[in-house]
């Protein structure tokens, strides 16, 4: 009896949904979903923690931004008002610990005009925590 009960609760155990383990889409979607919340917060110190202490950051402008500094100074030139919406993405674990995610996000600004991007991040497991080691965007072409 003792035997039946213990099969009984770890079957339970493994089909319990917060025991499930997330996919490489689902990881980096909620990754996503962090950013895109702090973009929209217009706090350019909150994406600090969204980054990899040695991030590389190659966003709309022609320079390359590196470290926790880089990422600051990055976002703390973003125009007043300037919102974020992701759009699809598929992702890849490279590793246990690591995910590629390309997709799309649009920018719409103040004024309402929506811009399209493709966006490309590297997400590093750290502490338990995914954060962005290497981020890419550029323009839809036309």
């Amino acid at each position: 009896m003792q035997r039946l009960l213990a099969v009984f609760l770890i079957v339970i155990g493994l089909s319990s949904p917060q025991l499930a383990k997330a996919g490489p889409n689902e990881d980096a979607a909620a990754a996503r979903s962090q950013w895109e919340q702090v973009y929209n917060s217009g706090d350019a110190d909150k994406f600090v923690a969204l980054y990899s202490k040695d991030a590389t950051l190659f966003g709309s402008t022609a320079q390359l931004f590196s470290g926790s500094e880089g990422v600051r100074t990055y976002f703390s030139k973003l125009p007043p008002g300037i919102q974020a919406k992701m759009g699809d993405q598929q992702a890849i674990a490279v590793g246990s610990n690591v995910l590629l995610s390309s997709g799309f996000a649009s920018f719409i600004l103040k004024d309402g005009t929506v811009i399209p991007y493709r966006l490309t991040l590297a997400l590093v497991k750290v502490d338990g925590q995914w954060l962005i080691a290497q981020h890419h965007g550029s323009p839809v072409p036309k």
